[in-house]
């Protein structure tokens, strides 16, 4: 049958519009040496996500997500006290594997930690609560790290510590949101290698390396300084007690160093300029502090840690502190004094014994565990410069409803043991004595004192 003209033409056209079609198909591999952008590039995430309602965006990934948050079978392999320098070009020369395997990892890339200088050239908060920071080196090499939402961490990844912090590094700089924002700032990135499939995304290595999951962020360019944060590790307390903490950080930038905290328990404030936290808590249960310090060029360094506050036991100890400036509650013998000196928290605390030789000194108090309390807790720190056959610091707390005795401290004498916690159980109401003892031999060369604080039911 004979094809009529009409037909003909339109045959033509369509031959016409695939041959346009699969041009711009191939011709989409040419791109240029800038940041890789997809044709929406705020939409341009198209990953299977799950539902987390406490995520950011509500949403968590699926795709290889073991192996970016650290819950994989290979993150042991992980050397996280080990970090290896590299650069843009660098990563992206790396030759891309065959496959990528979906909770295993790609070794020695993936189990790398790289510290990495560049230009942050701009960033977005993705469907997956991830933020996408698009990286340059100034030289035609661009790459994605990553930093995950906390919320989208399994609690058991030795990562989830870090990205916590490295989020919160971000979010004291950045806001952000679901579309590009530009920054072109010099940042400096550790993280885990990560190879990633290639799907378009903006700022993609040819390789699809990334930093998959940030594990530290610093502002501003590492030659011109930066800063680092201590983590002081987890903090406990008590309602109604005297609590305090001082941050440490190091600062090689130059500028004038603050510091900011979030999440801290009710009660308790923070000296920006100090970075001394302080305060009585008012409120019991668990928060999760992150604390930051700032130097004024941009760089800055932010960590996480919980902060425990026990409920308060009514009745029970009085004056566990000393914070009446005196020895009110107790009972003592020998040289016994409430100084600042003595203070481990608060404003004072209980010194036995003196820095001239003395004798045996004690601070002894009767009390009933209320109820609801099971541990007797308090803090000593003793000077002694002779041995423990001659002085040292002692504490006792007879059971009176029992009739025994444990020995919660045994005889101990060091040089400076500095502040040293200790505990004993308890049976709600039963009648306790608690003795504190500093035994000194009172001879003139080596006098031995102990300070006591803190002596609290919980």
């Amino acid at each position: 049958m004979k094809i009529r003209p009409t037909r003909r033409k339109s045959l033509i056209y369509l031959v016409a519009l695939i041959a346009v079609a699969l041009a711009a198909v191939f011709g989409a591999n040419a791109v240029s040496a800038g940041p890789r952008h997809s044709p929406s590039p705020d939409a341009e995430e198209h990953e299977d996500v799950v539902a987390q309602r406490n995520s950011t965006t509500g949403s968590c990934g699926v795709e290889r997500w073991a192996v970016k948050t650290g819950t994989d079978a290979d993150v042991g392999l992980i050397n996280l006290n080990s970090t290896t320098p590299t650069t843009i070009a660098a990563l992206d020369a790396l030759t891309a594997p065959s496959s990528l395997p979906a909770a295993n990892r790609v070794q020695p890339t993936e189990t790398t930690v790289f510290r990495l200088n560049a230009t942050l050239v701009e960033y977005k908060l993705e469907a997956d609560s991830d933020y996408h920071l698009v990286l340059n080196d100034g030289s035609g090499h661009t790459m994605i790290a990553e930093i995950p939402d906390p919320a989208c961490v399994g609690s058991g990844s030795p990562l989830l510590s870090a990205i916590t912090s490295a989020r919160s590094a971000f979010d004291a700089t950045y806001s952000p949101t679901g579309s590009f924002q530009t920054a072109n700032v010099p940042i400096t990135l550790t993280g885990v290698g990560f190879f990633d499939f290639l799907h378009g995304q903006t700022g993609v290595a040819p390789n699809g390396i990334e930093l998959h999951a940030v594990l530290g962020v610093t502002f501003g360019s590492s030659t011109g300084g930066s800063v680092t944060l201590a983590n002081p590790g987890a903090q406990t307390g008590t309602v109604g007690q005297a609590a305090s903490l001082q941050l440490s950080a190091t600062d090689t930038a130059g500028g004038a160093l603050t510091y900011s905290a979030t999440g801290l328990p009710a009660g308790l404030t923070l000296d920006t300029a100090t970075g001394l936290i302080s305060g009585t808590p008012t409120t019991s249960g668990t928060a999760t502090v992150t604390a930051t310090a700032t130097d004024s060029t941009g760089p800055s360094a932010a960590n996480s840690f919980t902060w425990t506050v026990n409920p308060s036991v009514s009745g029970g100890i009085t004056n566990g502190g000393f914070e009446t400036g005196d020895f009110s509650g107790w009972t003592t013998t020998g040289h016994a004094t409430v100084t600042s000196s003595a203070a481990q928290t608060g404003s004072y605390g209980a010194m036995l014994g003196s820095t001239a030789p003395s004798t045996t000194s004690t601070a002894a108090q009767t009390f009933t565990a209320p109820s609801g309390s099971t541990k007797l807790s308090f803090s000593y720190n003793v000077t002694c410069p002779d041995t423990v056959s001659y002085d040292w610091a002692t504490a006792t707390l007879k059971d009176n409803t029992t009739g025994t005795t444990t020995t919660v401290l045994a005889k101990t004498c060091v040089s400076s043991s500095g502040w040293v916690a200790k505990t004993a159980a308890v049976t709600a109401g039963h009648s306790y004595t608690l003795t504190l003892t500093n035994q000194d031999d009172n001879y003139a060369g080596d006098p031995t004192y102990t300070y006591y604080d803190d002596i609290a039911l919980s």
